[in-house]
């Protein structure tokens, strides 16, 4: 991945042992498209023992449609910017990895 001036290499380097690597960058693409979205409305409910009834479906079509539709938008987000400024692409993919991703399978 690029060289961030803008990401403190020593987060990089003790958070991303070996670099950010594409696993960093799709994580941190899926956190940002799903995180503070309808997802997290539909998560915040309260709990339901129908929840462990795999019978029942857990989410409506129009929610699904919603999801789905958000997380486009904002991975379209995403790729317009790595596509017209590479820099704080990388400087905020690299963050939002950092805040959200750390501990997620490399």
């Amino acid at each position: 991945m690029a060289d961030t001036p803008d990401f403190p290499q020593e987060y990089e380097e003790k958070f991303f042992p070996g670099g950010f690597t594409l696993r960093d960058e799709a994580n941190a693409i899926v956190a940002w498209a799903f995180r503070n979205g309808p997802l997290e409305d539909l998560h915040a409910g309260r709990y339901s023992e129908l929840l462990e009834d795999n019978q029942y479906s857990r989410i409506t079509d129009e929610e699904m449609k919603v999801l789905m539709l958000k997380a486009c938008d904002q991975v379209e987000t995403l790729l317009r910017l790595k596509q017209d400024n590479l820099r704080e692409y990388l400087l905020q993919i690299k963050s939002y990895g950092f805040r959200y991703c750390r501990n997620w399978k490399r």
